[in-house]
This record gives structure tokens, C-alpha cells and sequence, in this order.
């Protein structure tokens, strides 16, 4: 297996706001041609087919004034991001360890499937804003002139990201200008029996409007909305979690086979099973 142990402790260890680049599938991440690095900032806990579609739908979908979506492909690069902020509290299970050496096969995966360079990161700042600040920094050196953040994002973790109470005493536009000056959110469509997919679809219209507290209608402009996969909407991390601890195999098919195979093997989530 990959190690990531050294590298996990160096960022946990760090006083300052801070990224590291741990590994890519290709020997180069950002190539030449590379304009938009697409950034899946998850749990990994553990990653499932849900951050697959995710990935796959941005890789496709037009984003901002680019000519078209699919000559664009080969100009996105994939990047996964875990924070690791909370690092004095014990993690959940799984470990940060076993988290990342899921995300290396998923990584894998991603470039096997649809081509493209995907990498892995870890950060130890918590906010949006800070992510994309640490990001701008770390490859602006070389990059930053033709690169753009587009982080990838579940409907109810857009609602959450605009949601002025997360911010105060700050304003949102003080909170969140910077952000989405560099970068910008791709989102799917979530099942999760709060809102219809259709309600869902509509929130870029209402935003245009006025109709979001705080969120200044050009904001519109740099968020691409698309209606989410009917098999992958409502999966998530927790549910899978819940399966394994209740020995229910039902969750094998809603990951991949290698990420599958780890979690058999190595027991991540030992912690959250059932007594029999």
C-alpha cells in the first residue's frame, strides 16, 4: 500500500495555514494545458460512487466562458482535498491514514475512468475561503495567472457554504468575495427529502433575484448547477458507515471494488459495527 504517514504528520504538526500535494496518479498534475483544477473537498469516509458521478459531471459540464464543455476535458485536472483541521480530537473512524490510502484508489479510479490527472492533498484549514486562499498560494508561483478552483459540491453543502449564520458577525459578501474571486462551485442535485431536485435547480434563479439572504445576485454567475445522478443523490458517507456497522453488504455496490476490498481487508470501520 501507499503510505501517506509522513506527510499526514508534517501537515498535522503545522502552526500555519497550510496545503500539501501528497500524490498524482500522473507525473505531472497540472500539464500545459491544464486552466482549471476541480477540487473534491470530502470526508473520503469513505468514498463512494456518489464522488465519482461528482467528478464526472464537472468534467463535462460547461463551466463559466469556456467554449465548450467537452474540448475542455483535457484542460481539468482533479484534485481530492481532506481536511485535516481537527487533528487534537481523535478522528472519527476511519483514520486519516486509512481515509487517504481509500482516496489513493479512488484517484486511481478517476484517471482510469475518464482520463484525466487527479491528485491528492491535504489541508489543515476548515473554511472555503481559506482552501482556495492556500491553493492560489501554493501554485501561484507558476500557475495562478491560468488557473481556476471549481470546488465540487453537493446541493445541501452549497446551502450550508451561503448560509450567513456560519459567518457571522462578518457579512457574507466580506465573508465569501475572495472566494469566489479565484474560484468558483460546480453542484449536484441532492436527494436528501428536504427539497425537490426541481426546487433545487431553481436556486440560481433565485439568487438572480435577490431571493438568497445576503448572496448578491452576480454570485449566479459563478456557480454551475446540474441535476444529480437518480442512483447516487442520496448516498453519502454516514449511510454507508451505518451499513457496515449494522452488517448489511448492501454497501459494497455503492463504492468501488478496490475501495471495497480495503474496507473488508483492513477493517477502517470496525468501531461503528454491531455486536452480533
Amino acid at each position: 500500500m501507499f503510505t501517506f504517514e509522513s506527510q499526514l504528520n508534517s501537515c498535522l504538526k503545522s502552526t500555519s495555514k497550510s496545503f500539501k500535494l501528497l500524490f498524482a496518479t500522473n507525473n505531472q498534475f497540472v500539464l500545459p494545458i491544464t486552466n482549471r483544477i476541480l477540487v473534491l473537498d470530502s470526508s473520503f469516509n469513505p468514498p463512494h460512487k456518489g464522488h465519482l458521478s461528482l467528478v464526472a459531471k464537472s468534467l463535462t459540464h460547461k463551466l463559466g466562458d469556456e467554449f465548450t464543455a467537452h474540448s475542455s476535458v483535457n484542460s481539468r485536472s482533479v484534485l481530492l482535498l481532506l481536511s485535516v483541521k481537527n487533528a487534537d480530537k481523535r478522528p472519527q473512524p476511519a483514520k486519516f491514514e486509512d481515509r487517504l490510502q481509500m482516496m489513493y484508489y479512488l484517484a486511481h479510479e478517476i484517471t482510469d475512468q475518464m482520463g484525466v490527472s487527479c491528485a491528492i492533498g491535504i489541508t489543515n484549514c476548515s473554511l472555503f475561503v481559506d482552501k482556495a486562499l492556500t491553493l492560489e498560494n501554493y501554485f501561484k508561483k507558476e500557475y495562478t495567472d491560468r488557473l481556476r478552483f471549481t470546488f465540487l459540491l453537493g446541493y445541501d453543502t452549497l446551502v450550508r457554504l451561503l448560509a450567513p449564520k456560519y459567518y457571522e458577525p462578518r457579512s457574507l459578501q466580506d465573508a465569501l468575495g475572495s472566494f469566489f474571486k479565484t474560484s468558483d462551485c460546480f453542484v449536484l442535485t441532492r436527494n436528501d427529502g428536504n427539497e425537490s431536485s426541481e426546487s433545487q435547480l431553481q436556486y440560481l434563479e433565485r439568487m438572480k433575484k435577490g431571493m438568497v439572504a445576503e448572496a448578491p445576485p452576480r454570485w449566479a454567475d459563478k456557480i454551475f448547477l446540474a441535476q444529480g445522478d437518480s442512483d447516487t443523490q442520496s448516498l453519502s458517507s454516514s449511510s454507508i458507515r451505518k451499513l457496515i456497522g449494522s452488517g448489511d453488504d448492501s454497501w459494497i455496490s455503492k463504492t468501488t471494488p478496490n475501495i471495497a476490498a480495503f474496507i473488508s481487508e483492513q477493517h477502517p470501520y470496525k468501531d461503528t459495527c454491531t455486536p452480533a
